[in-house]
């Protein structure tokens, strides 16, 4: 059988990589098989369905047994999602939370929730906008599965809006959130419920936390000090010596580090040559990066992939 990287399959059916590697982790992609760390597709397969912005028609999917009417059974509706080992909230179609589970109130760091869940409300909160999830809370609103990904959770504001531990150590936490409506028996949306995944997570001081974000997101830029130091509003002498304090390494030492593990990963891709990856990742192949990288691996880039190929 033939086969295609996760590159060739985003290019071939018009998906991000993110997309194509949430469809393979759920199982939605048949034939497909892990090798070496990475996924390989294969080539004739069909393009999976993607649900994100399909609406929903109030049909019952086919399902196996017979489980009790939740809009008629809440309590086992609730306990259910009480514990979910993720965060879970349950909104009414306006957008009123009904009900969330421990592990929503540990991650907004809201140690003692209201009686009264009311006062948060998801549908009209006047920051979607700024948060980047304006459009995926009004399509879970209308009726759609909707999923968005690695998207910052708003803990700040959620400390300073309703309260809870001022005194926390700053962390920043990254989630892949997926909603979907619950219809009663009249296919009227009753529930829209959110559950949230953790993708990425930081902590430390907040400086640093911005610092690793920064460079987690610009890894296929130069290494730019000047635009790290306007972004914590330190000087570079003075954040290097912080940022090493705190993790053991220099900011660039970090970055290299981001830059040498993409290194890795994309040399596992069979289908681009060494020169193409180098390039994909912004490294000169001669380079002090590439002679750092082959020290690590303790061989050639072209060993190390024929390497995990065999894997």
């Amino acid at each position: 059988m033939k086969y295609i990287t996760v590159n060739e399959a985003a290019e071939k059916w018009g998906l991000s990589r993110r997309s194509i590697s949430h469809h393979l982790t759920a199982g939605r992609i048949p034939g497909a098989v892990k090798k070496g760390g990475f996924w390989l597709i294969p080539k004739d397969v069909a393009k999976p369905k993607d649900k994100r912005y399909k609406k929903s028609t109030g049909k019952t999917e086919e399902s196996f047994g017979s489980p009790p009417s939740l809009t008629e059974n809440k309590d086992l509706f609730v306990e259910m999602f009480k514990h979910f080992p993720y965060p879970v909230q349950i909104c009414d179609p306006e957008g009123a939370m009904l009900f969330a589970n421990a592990a929503f109130f540990r991650h907004i760091k809201l140690s003692d929730p209201p009686e009264d869940l009311r006062i948060f409300n998801t549908r009209y909160e006047p920051n979607l906008e700024k948060w980047g999830i304006k459009d995926f809370v009004e399509r879970a609103y209308r009726g759609e599965v909707a999923h968005i990904y690695d998207v910052k959770m708003p803990i700040r504001e959620a400390v300073s809006k309703y309260g809870g531990n001022a005194e926390l150590p700053s962390e920043s936490i990254f989630v892949n959130m997926t909603s979907f409506p619950i219809y009663d028996e009249n296919h009227q949306i009753a529930y829209v419920v959110g559950i949230f995944i953790p993708s990425r997570y930081y902590q430390g001081r907040e400086e640093v936390i911005q610092g690793k974000e920064y460079m987690d997101d610009h890894w296929k830029e130069d290494f730019d000090a000047d635009a790290l130091s306007s972004i914590v509003h330190i000087s570079k002498p003075h954040y290097t010596r912080l940022f090493k304090q705190h993790t053991g390494t220099t900011p660039h030492q970090y970055y290299q580090g981001v830059k040498l593990q993409k290194l890795k990963e994309m040399l596992c891709d069979n289908n681009l040559s060494i020169a193409q990856v180098f390039d994909e990742c912004g490294v000169n192949y001669n380079g002090n990066l590439a002679k750092k990288l082959k020290q690590e691996l303790g061989m050639t880039p072209s060993e190390y992939r024929a390497r995990m190929m065999q894997k």
